[in-house]
């Protein structure tokens, strides 16, 4: 259940009232409220996801971007982001934000609402916080599937584990000792666990 004092919308629904639904537009051309929480729009509803992360979750990922990067600039073709944008849904209008994403190709934003992309990313990467709740990443990685991901990535800072999630396959567990790798969507790409977390 939800702590009653968490906000979860940007305006209050009154009992019985069906809030109405934004669209991509309308989502692009909103103002994020300045509360310390970050937004995604999720089924046509501006909704809180958590409070501005801390340290062992910023460490995390720029960790994880760094070493993507080096390994996109290496194999790749595309590109690795962070905290951006991406159309995951048009009808109901969802835009999801995962901590990093790789795109094994280029994609054009251009003329895009929010200048988001379209689409899932190939590998999109979520490093978990106090706040996030179960249910919340089950229904984040249902949408990045949906949407076309091969990977998603669960990152755990309090147990020191990634979990690699498939979207045909069961998931693999790595933890401190592990060599996270994954040649399969990320062919050369090699990263000791403990290297992702740091001291």
């Amino acid at each position: 259940m939800e702590d009653a004092t968490t906000p979860t919308r940007l305006r209050p629904v009154r009992y019985g009232e069906r809030p109405r639904s934004m669209t991509l537009e309308e989502y692009a051309e909103s103002d994020e409220p300045a509360d310390g929480y970050r937004y995604e729009l999720v089924r046509g509803q501006m909704v809180a996801q958590e409070p501005a992360p801390g340290a062992p979750h910023g460490r995390s990922q720029n960790r994880l971007v760094w070493r993507l990067n080096n390994w996109m600039e290496a194999f790749g073709q595309g590109e690795v982001f962070a905290q951006v944008g991406f159309i995951v849904s048009d009808n109901p209008a969802t835009v999801r934000e995962p901590d990093a994403a790789v795109l094994l190709k280029r994609r054009p934003w251009k003329g895009e609402p929010g200048n988001w992309i379209r689409g899932a990313p190939d590998v999109a990467i979520e490093i978990l916080s106090p706040s996030n709740r179960p249910g919340e990443m089950r229904e984040k990685t249902s949408d990045y599937f949906s949407a076309g991901a091969l990977r998603v990535w669960i990152v755990d800072p309090k147990t020191r584990t990634v979990t690699i999630r498939r979207a045909d396959g069961p998931e693999t567990v790595f933890q401190e000792g592990d060599r996270l790798e994954d040649p399969e969507v990320l062919p050369g790409f090699a990263l000791e666990v403990e290297d992702v977390f740091g001291g």
